[in-house]
């Protein structure tokens, strides 16, 4: 194995997301050059320094109950396909759903589904109805966070009672007691805890700071009694340098999603060659910062209100060709003119399979939201 595989497998084990920019324009130092002890500097001590402040911050996202296969899972809903169901979505959690139309593209053979009741037994479901209905959790065979909204009405209501899985919803249907509806809108609802498992909570969830590394888990508690998750939330950039903040939620191939505290998911592998996997540009080497690699914040290739968002991210990797020449990108217009200019190389990672579910956020919604 090449030093540069070795390097491009590491990196993507921790590479998942970007990360931090400040609100306001920051600093940084320049380090002046030794040309007498360059050859023992390693690249990490090249270039300049771009320390942000408030990299991580702690986010309270409100979970969502549910069943799969007659058990309760727990789940958060962050992006859905369809403009009218995210404002329904936001006004019935309190917490800003993006609209993200690129998930209506969602090929079929990566989208889990999701039953949602519009009449029968009232209680906390998305329409008040009774608990939405889900195939699969984390691990299982048909697991996907891209969820295809399927409407359940009844039609014998005398036959009305509580559904807890895909196996019951399917026998009442043959029945004649119920009509499923199969909409072609996709809600991303990323499962946080379920039967036999959860999200791994990390061990230094009492001291998150700027310095906090990637791995180890993206949560610091699960509160299932006042239904909200602690993720940390990440600072990074938009394609025109807007400030923006993310999640992780899971990821493939499995390693990576392994280092991170986050299900793999094979389904996401999927949508890496589709409009629905939105480019996510992370750097190797040159500016040294508060990026998952130790250099400079990444940049997305959309504004989660721009028309082409979607918070499933195909990783690449930029490097410096020569990183004490290294300056800052900010925006995706800075990316190209250094790769006009040569000054840059950009490689897919993992063979362009590396995708990762990444929800961004709005700066007003993550600091409405901030834990206490």
């Amino acid at each position: 194995m090449t030093n540069k595989t070795v390097l491009i497998l590491v990196a993507a084990a921790v590479t998942i997301i970007i990360a931090g920019t400040a609100v306001a324009i920051p600093s940084f130092t320049q380090t002046p050059a030794n040309t007498t002890s360059l050859q023992n500097i390693s690249n990490a001590e090249l270039g300049s320094v771009l320390k942000l402040s408030s990299a991580s911050v702690l986010m309270d996202i409100p979970l969502i109950k549910g069943y799969e296969n007659g058990n309760e899972i727990f789940f958060i809903g962050t992006d859905v396909s369809d403009k009218d169901l995210a404002a329904q979505l936001t006004n019935m959690t309190g917490f800003k759903v993006n609209h993200a139309p690129l998930l209506a593209q969602t090929p079929l053979d990566a989208r889990g589904q999701v039953y949602i009741f519009e009449n029968g037994i009232e209680g906390n479901g998305p329409l008040g109805f009774q608990l939405s209905v889900t195939n699969a959790k984390p691990g299982d065979e048909g697991y996907s966070p891209l969820q295809q909204v399927n409407l359940i009405r009844w039609t014998d209501e005398s036959a009305t009672t509580e559904l807890k899985s895909v196996e019951e919803v399917m026998e009442h249907e043959e029945m004649g007691h119920l009509v499923i509806n199969q909409t072609g809108v996709i809600a991303n609802q990323p499962a946080i805890q379920w039967n036999g498992g959860s999200l791994t909570i990390r061990e230094d969830r009492d001291s998150i700071s700027d310095d906090s590394p990637y791995m180890g888990g993206q949560v610091t508690g699960i509160d299932t009694e006042n239904m909200t998750v602690t993720f940390v939330a990440h600072r990074g950039w938009g394609p025109d340098g807007k400030t923006i903040y993310y999640i992780v939620t899971d990821a493939t191939p499995e390693m990576p999603g392994t280092m991170m505290g986050v299900p793999f998911v094979a389904a996401d592998e999927k949508l890496a060659a589709t409009p629905v996997a939105v480019d996510l540009f992370q750097f190797m080497n040159g500016i040294n910062g508060t990026g998952p690699m130790g250099f400079q914040a990444g940049i997305g290739g959309a504004n989660p209100d721009d028309a082409n968002y979607s918070p499933m991210w195909k990783i690449s990797f930029i490097t410096w060709k020569d990183p004490f020449q290294a300056r800052v990108l900010e925006t995706q217009a800075d990316i190209n003119k250094a790769l006009a200019t040569g000054s840059i190389t950009l490689e897919p990672a993992m063979g362009g399979k590396h995708v990762v579910n990444c929800p961004f956020f709005d700066q007003q919604t993550v600091f409405e939201h901030m834990s206490k």
